[in-house]
């Protein structure tokens, strides 16, 4: 190993020393050198790496233990300039937030708190259908995980009636310009009943509960921000609507009676699908109204 790395064998060992203090273990035989035996479920960017085949998402890996949310760091980053395609995991977060400022709960080393940065060349108006992006995704990396997910509008994940992932879209605006976009995803992978806040634990659920295996957390990560980067290529060369397009396909909403609850307002009525800008056409007795933001009951 010293060797071919041209470093001295005291440098290896001190190599394989901080590897040991992430947690990773070697048997070691005199004369014979060092055998990995064990390596930690943990998001280091390298561990990751070994999964990704992306061009651009996921090439710049910010990894921490804690931060206080992935989107928060993401979007801090992009305010200096970092590059598109960053992107922030976690092994935990402390202040995560869903939709309408509600916390997400995030157990430490269970679950995968991802952030990308997207710099798309598209005006405010037409940017909402990029919130489907990432529920796609997350809907692709399940069904390669061996479960069957459901979309949810506008970009929940459900498995088994039950929330598996959530997705959210975060932006910063000049003028006509999009200047970055946050897309922040949180995907239960080995989180047990027992780890998820009682609140919601009739509600949410895991790949671990669903499948009853454990999942490669890196390898998950690699196939997510796969499948991230082919819908984003699609959104730039076919545009935002085909997200809204692919999105109303996978999630079978034509035809779906549903409510959709706002703060003062309730909608009733058929779905009629998605418009080119992602708001929810639905006709309440004949009627089609436009719902561009809700809490969904079908």
């Amino acid at each position: 190993m010293a060797s071919r790395l041209g470093i001295s064998r005291t440098a290896v060992w001190k190599c394989l020393k901080q590897l040991e203090e992430l947690g990773y273990a070697f048997e070691r035989r005199k004369g014979a050198g060092y055998r990995l035996m064990f390596t930690p479920d943990r998001l280091y960017p390298w561990e990751i790496e070994r999964f990704l085949e992306t061009a651009c998402i996921g090439r710049e890996l910010v990894y921490r233990d804690s931060v206080d949310s992935t989107n928060a760091l993401a979007f801090r980053l992009a305010l200096e300039g970092c590059k598109e395609g960053t992107c922030v995991v976690a092994e935990s977060q402390v202040a995560g937030r869903g939709r309408l400022e509600r916390q997400w709960h995030s157990p430490h080393g269970k679950n995968l708190y991802v952030s990308v940065v997207l710099r798309p060349q598209v005006s405010p108006a037409r940017i909402y259908p990029l919130s489907f992006i990432s529920s796609l995704a997350a809907f692709d990396t399940l069904k390669a995980a061996g479960v069957e997910p459901r979309l949810k509008w506008p970009n929940d994940v459900l498995v088994n009636g039950r929330k598996i992932c959530g997705t959210l879209i975060e932006l910063s605006v000049e003028a006509d310009t999009v200047r970055f976009a946050i897309i922040g995803i949180g995907l239960n992978i080995n989180m047990k009943r027992i780890d998820m806040d009682p609140a919601l634990r009739e509600r949410a659920t895991s790949l671990l509960v669903e499948t009853k295996n454990f999942f490669e957390r890196p390898r998950i990560c690699g196939i997510l921000l796969g499948s991230l980067e082919k819908y984003y290529e699609t959104a730039r060369q076919k545009g935002m609507e085909e997200m809204g397009r692919l999105w109303e396909e996978r999630a079978g909403v034509k035809g779906a009676y549903m409510e959709i609850r706002q703060m003062n307002r309730v909608y009733r009525g058929i779905s009629e699908g998605i418009d080119r800008d992602g708001a929810m056409l639905l006709n309440e007795n004949g009627v089609v109204t436009r719902v561009i933001a809700g809490d969904v009951v079908v």
